[in-house]
Parts: structure tokens; C-alpha cells; sequence
């Protein structure tokens, strides 16, 4: 081709670039669009104007410097992502763009040129000349190559050269313009997440409250995120994160471990756009490969990390390491207020806690020293120790020397109330060996305690507290604590149970002390009756014994005096039988000591049914063991009624009936004699005494008695009393 046939091909290539085409390009170009959209219309645009098979283009990034491919025009697929794997480094294109290929500020590589990477090379069309068009942005600075394929190079020309320049510098502008649009929306959006976020955790002081906002703006500016606090034994722990990763709670990291031990420990931040690069810092979730984590600090210190990321590499940027060390900033002051607030509460709560304690040891005190009868006192302590400190289940057992058994009580809870006065030996379950050790016995879960000894009534118990009651060195009792939780107490439990224990200790040896010295009153008055019965009975039979002697001795002599001797006879044992009949009755029946309650007062009714002549029908529902203890005063209560109903009833039919119930016992004696009217004054005066008698034997024992009579109607002596042991 001569110089004139060249120069006109290449005048007429320049006419090829209609200047609608240009006009076209600029009015596509908007501050709106991305940079990616931009580019790609550029590059269909150069694609069109100069017939070229194929225009990409590569972008310069604004964190890594590196050149990326961010645009193409008739480029195949898999040569778009080679290119888009192998960025070109800026200090590549120097090294190729030589001076005698240079056109204008563009370069025309012929074929076979070397290209800055493989991917380019590879990408090169054979045969073809290839044209790389500058992006120069403010100041000139290069912020992307555009890469043109060129079929007929022989076209191009300075001229044709500064039209693509044009275009190009009309594209980085328009480049330049969106990035710096981003990057005001950013900042903007970034402004009012700070501020978003300054009002919500400035708003409150509840921790919880405060790491829940501080992550919901993680998730907003980053998709997912997590933050970590330093503990009292100096572990990290994952205190809140974002719903992806909400598994992460809980986690504890040594400080110095991983990415975020290490930011722990240095006090700076992490930033990585390829966890693989370096194994030794771990990400937090393993599925991470793009990783940023921030320090949390307050008045000079760390107290934790604020952790995102990404399982793409380079997800992030140094303008994402500002954001996330401006959210910590906001953050760390905060929290640090809110821990110190939740401590406070904690303190006051503990003392408040404290004091409540007090108060119920002080009532149970109270409760426990306000009488010596333990029917009473022990179902009202255990309800306060239950009700006072919150357990599920509290039992008072008391030591029975005779039969070496723990007897229940008391009891008081939501578990299942043992049937009858429930009773153990001491070489049995938990309970036996805290009584035996004298010593406290605290089981987290009992099904894995060899020594358990399983009831029925509590196969729902899964933690078991049992504190002795100890005085003198022995055991006088236990206190008994079952909990359905696994590990349901704890050595504050243990603290309170055994300062209970203390208290009950005086009360329960006081008790003790207190029987004994009936016991030994019971024993005296026997004796004095023994005394009584010498010193009146004995006598008199002594004087009965002369009297018929000397009636014997008349009886041949003077037969006259003997019906008179024999009259002073009779007096005399009339007399003896008053004595000891009074005397008798002052005494505890021997079928009441060996048979029980029951036998005793069949063999009473038999008898007065003979003598008197009545009826008397006695009805039992229960077990009369259940009675225990309280034997005695309730066949004197009998006794008194049968005695009112001889003397002034008039009956004929009496009916006693008596019902064993698991919290109390009921007696009830009815006649059907003349009765009388209980709000007029008595008509006897030993019904009135009788009816003091057994009022009084019923206030004794804990109970009450009602007295229903009406004239013509009959009477009922009603008495109800609680059994030992009930529960509440």
C-alpha cells in the first residue's frame, strides 16, 4: 500500500466514528449508574464504532491498586472469567507498552505481542492488533484500561486515536463521578447508622437491650455479624450476633487465640480479605474467608471485639475497617456503662436477697421457739422455709431413738404428700446417711447416687439437700430438700439449710428435754398415787380385815353385835371401792398402753354397756397409728363424754366414731337422750366440769371441740385435731 492509500484509509476510518455515536455515548452516561454499567456501554459502544470483535476493560481498584476486569463487549464466557480471576498489577503495563507503539496516549500492540498477563494473552484475538485506550481521570491519574480488538489496524491514526481517548476520558469522568457518588451515599448512610445507633445504645441502660442494636447495625452495614466480651475470668465470650450466625453464642475464646484473641490482646484491629493466607488466625465462624475485627474499648481498655464477615474474599475494604472501629467507638463506653449498671442492680438485689433471708430465718426463729409442741410448730416452720426461700420440696424428719427410724413430721411442696407418718430407717437413702454422719449430704442427681433410696411418691425428684439437726453431738432431726432440676441446689442453699438447722436445733433439744421432764412428772405422780394407795386403800383394807376377824370371833359369843360389825364392814369397803376407783381413773388404762386406742376403748364401752345398760356403738375409719402420741388424751375425751352421757342423757343409744385421716382426726360421741339447750346455763354442774374436761384435753393436743345439743334432740361432742406430721 503506497503512503497516499494509507493515509486516505485511515482519513476514511476517522469519518467511520459518526459524531452521533458520540453524542449517543455521552447521553448513556449518568451519575447514577454503576461503573460497571457505564463501562459496559462504553465498551458496546467502541465494539460498534470501530467493528471490533470483541472491547473489555479493565478498572483500577481503589483498595488493592490492582486492575480488574469490570466490563465486556464480545467477549466469550469463560474468556470473561479468566479475566476476571487475573487482575493485572500497575506495574506491569511499563514494562510492555513501548515507545514506538504508541498512537496518540493509546498503545497499538500488533499480534503476538506480549500481554501483561496470561489471561490477556489468552484473550488476545490470533492475527488481530490489539488497541489499549487509557482512563484517565482527574489529575490524569490512570484508573482503567480499555482493551480493543482491532481487525484492520491499518485505519488507526492519531486523529482516530483522539476519539477514543474522548470517549475514554468521557467514561473515567462519568466513573470518577458514580464512584464519588457512592462513596457520599456511603459515607451519608454510614453517618446515620452512627447516629441511628448513638441514640439507641445512649437510650437505655440494659445490656441485653444495647448488644441487640449494636448487632441489628452489623447486619445492616456488613450482613452478618457478632460481638464478644471479655468475662470476670478474662475468656471471651460471643454475647450477641446477628440471626445467621446465632449459633455462635456462647462461644468462649482464650484471649491471644485466632483473629479475634489476637485484636483481645493487641488492642487493634484485624483485617483480611483471605483467611486461607495466613491459618494461623482463625476466623470465628469457619465459614468466613473475608474477615474484619474491631476492638471494643472503654477508658483505656479492652473489653471485647466486634467480629464480621464474608464467605467471599475481598469482600470488605479499608472503608468497611472504618465503619466497623467507628460502630466500636460508639459502642464501648456504652456497654462498659450498662455492665456497671447490671452489677449494681446485681449488688442491690444480693443485699436485698440478703435481707429477705434474714427476715424468714428470723420468723422460722420465731416460729420454731413460740412453743414446745411440735405438731404445730414444725408444719408451720417448714411452710416458711418452702414459702420464703422458693424450693419445691421441704420435709422435717425427726429421729425415733426406740425403733431407729427418721420419721416425717412435716412436709410442705408440689411433690406427692407421703401417706401415714412416713417413716425410714437410719441405714436407708440419703437422709439416713446425712444421720448418721451427722454431717450435710447434697446430691445433683440422685438417679446416679448409688446410695438413693427410691419412693414412689417422689420418682420425680431428680437433686436432693439433706441437713441434719444436730445438738449435743447427736442427731435430733433432718431437713429434707428434693428438687424435679438436675443440680437444683447449690452451696448458698447449703448455707441457709444449715443456719435453719441451728435455729431448730435449740427448739427440737428443748423439746426433748421438755418430754423427759413430763416423762419423770408422769413417773412422780405414780408414785404418789402408789403413796395414795398405801396410805388410804391399804389402810382401809387393813381396818376391813379386823373388822371381819372380830365379826368371826362374835359370831359364837354375841351373834347380836355381828350384823353391827358387819354394817361397819360394808361401809368400810364401800369407802375402799370410792378410793380406788378415784385413784384408778387417774391412771392410764392397761388395755390403752398394750393395745392401742382402739382396744382400749372397746374394752371401756363393753363395760359400761354391762353396767349401765346402754348401747354404745363404736365406729373406726383409718389407722388408728396414725393417732400416735395423742392416745391418751382422746380416750379421756371418750371417757368424759360416756361419763356426761350416764349421768345426765337419759339415753339409751350412744354412738362413738373416730376417723384416722391423713391431716387430721375427728371424734365425734352422739346419744339420743334428752339433751339440752348449750346456751342456757348447764342444767348440771358436772356437765359443766365435764365439758371444761374435755375442752381443755382437746386445746392440749392442738384441737377444738364443738358441742351440738338441743332439747329433746340429743347431743354430739365434736373434736377435731390435727395430726402430727400434716402437711399444709
Amino acid at each position: 500500500m503506497s503512503p497516499q492509500t494509507s493515509g486516505t484509509a485511515r482519513n476514511e476510518g476517522s469519518r467511520q466514528l459518526p459524531l452521533s455515536d458520540l453524542l449517543a455515548l455521552g447521553s448513556q452516561i449518568r451519575t447514577d449508574d454503576t461503573p460497571e454499567s457505564i463501562l459496559h456501554e462504553v465498551a458496546e459502544t467502541l465494539r460498534r464504532v470501530v467493528t471490533s470483535p470483541q472491547v473489555y476493560v479493565r478498572l483500577r481498584n481503589v483498595e488493592s491498586d490492582a486492575f480488574e476486569a469490570a466490563a465486556f463487549a464480545g467477549v466469550a464466557a469463560e474468556v470473561e472469567a479468566r479475566l476476571c480471576a487475573e487482575p493485572v498489577l500497575p506495574g506491569t503495563y511499563p514494562t510492555l507498552l513501548r515507545p514506538e507503539l504508541r498512537l496518540s496516549d493509546s498503545f497499538l500492540l500488533p499480534p503476538g505481542s506480549p500481554a501483561p498477563n496470561a489471561a490477556d494473552a489468552a484473550a488476545a484475538p490470533p492475527d488481530m492488533a490489539t488497541l489499549l485506550v487509557p482512563l484517565r481521570g482527574r489529575g490524569d491519574r490512570l484508573i482503567g484500561v480499555i482493551y480493543i480488538a482491532i481487525s484492520t489496524p491499518a485505519i488507526f491514526d492519531q486523529a482516530a486515536a483522539h476519539v477514543m481517548e474522548a470517549i475514554a476520558r468521557q467514561a473515567a469522568l462519568a466513573v470518577e463521578n458514580v464512584r464519588l457518588a457512592e462513596r457520599s451515599a456511603r459515607l451519608l448512610a454510614k453517618e446515620q447508622l452512627l447516629a441511628e445507633l448513638g441514640r439507641d445504645v445512649s437510650a437505655t441502660l440494659d445490656l441485653n437491650d444495647i448488644l441487640s442494636r449494636t448487632v441489628e447495625r452489623l447486619a445492616l452495614a456488613f450482613e452478618s455479624g457478632s460481638l464478644c466480651l471479655i468475662e470476670p475470668d478474662g475468656m471471651l465470650v460471643v454475647a450477641a450476633a446477628t440471626p445467621d450466625e446465632v449459633a455462635l453464642i456462647g462461644q468462649r475464646i482464650a484471649v491471644g487465640d485466632g483473629m479475634v484473641g489476637w485484636v483481645a490482646q493487641q488492642g487493634r484491629s484485624f483485617f483480611t480479605a483471605d483467611v486461607t493466607s495466613d491459618p494461623s488466625f482463625a476466623p470465628l465462624n469457619p465459614r468466613h474467608r473475608a474477615c474484619i475485627v474491631a476492638p471494643l474499648r472503654s477508658g483505656g481498655r479492652i473489653i471485647g471485639t466486634l467480629n464480621v464477615g464474608s464467605p467471599t474474599h475481598g469482600a470488605f475494604s479499608f472503608e468497611d475497617v472504618d465503619l466497623l472501629e467507628a460502630i466500636a467507638a460508639q459502642v464501648g463506653g456504652p456497654i462498659t456503662g450498662a455492665q456497671l449498671y447490671q452489677e449494681s442492680q446485681h449488688l442491690a438485689a444480693h443485699i436485698q436477697r440478703h435481707a429477705d433471708q434474714l427476715a424468714v430465718l428470723n420468723a422460722i426463729a420465731r416460729t420454731a421457739s413460740a412453743t414446745l409442741e411440735q405438731e404445730t410448730s414444725l408444719p408451720e416452720v417448714t411452710a416458711q422455709i418452702r414459702n420464703g426461700f422458693g424450693y419445691d420440696q421441704v420435709d422435717i424428719f425427726l429421729v425415733d431413738d426406740e425403733t431407729n427410724e427418721m420419721v416425717m413430721a412435716a412436709s410442705c411442696g408440689i411433690l406427692p404428700s407421703m401417706e401415714g407418718s412416713y417413716r425410714q430407717h437410719l441405714n436407708l437413702g440419703l437422709i439416713g446417711r446425712a444421720a448418721r454422719s451427722g454431717q450435710t449430704v447434697r446430691v445433683d442427681d440422685v438417679h446416679a447416687e448409688p446410695g438413693y433410696f427410691s419412693v414412689a411418691e417422689r420418682s420425680s425428684t431428680r437433686a436432693e439437700l439433706c441437713v441434719p439437726i444436730m445438738a449435743s453431738g447427736r442427731t435430733l432431726g433432718l431437713i429434707n430438700l428434693e428438687s424435679p432440676h438436675l443440680h437444683g441446689f447449690h452451696d448458698e442453699d447449703v448455707a441457709i439449710l444449715e443456719t435453719i438447722a441451728d435455729v431448730l436445733a435449740g427448739t427440737l433439744e428443748n423439746a426433748r428435754l421438755y418430754r423427759r421432764a413430763q416423762a419423770a412428772a408422769v413417773l412422780e405422780e405414780r408414785n404418789r398415787l402408789a403413796r395414795e394407795l398405801h396410805d388410804s386403800v391399804s389402810q382401809q383394807l387393813f381396818s376391813m380385815t379386823l373388822t371381819a376377824q372380830a365379826a368371826r370371833a362374835q359370831l359364837e359369843k354375841n351373834p347380836q353385835r355381828v350384823a353391827l360389825q358387819l354394817e361397819r364392814l360394808q361401809e368400810t369397803a364401800t369407802a375402799a371401792l370410792a378410793e380406788m376407783r378415784a385413784l384408778i381413773f387417774q391412771l392410764r388404762p392397761p388395755a390403752l398402753r398394750d393395745q392401742g386406742l382402739v382396744a382400749a376403748l372397746q374394752q371401756h364401752a363393753q363395760a359400761l354397756s354391762r353396767r349401765e345398760g346402754l348401747a354404745i356403738a363404736l365406729s373406726v375409719v383409718g389407722d388408728d397409728r396414725l393417732a400416735r402420741g395423742l392416745e391418751q388424751p382422746l380416750f379421756r375425751i371418750v371417757q368424759e363424754a360416756l361419763n356426761n352421757v350416764v349421768k345426765h342423757a337419759n339415753a339409751r343409744n350412744v354412738a362413738v366414731t373416730l376417723e384416722f385421716g391423713s391431716e387430721r382426726i375427728l371424734l365425734r360421741v352422739s346419744d339420743d337422750g334428752q339433751g339440752f339447750d348449750p346456751a342456757a346455763t348447764p342444767s348440771g354442774r358436772g356437765r359443766h366440769l365435764g365439758m371444761i374436761s374435755m375442752r381443755e384435753r382437746a386445746a392440749e393436743i392442738g384441737g377444738t371441740m364443738d358441742l351440738r345439743s338441743m332439747i329433746g334432740g340429743g347431743t354430739e361432742v365434736i373434736v377435731s385435731v390435727p395430726r402430727a406430721g400434716r402437711v399444709e
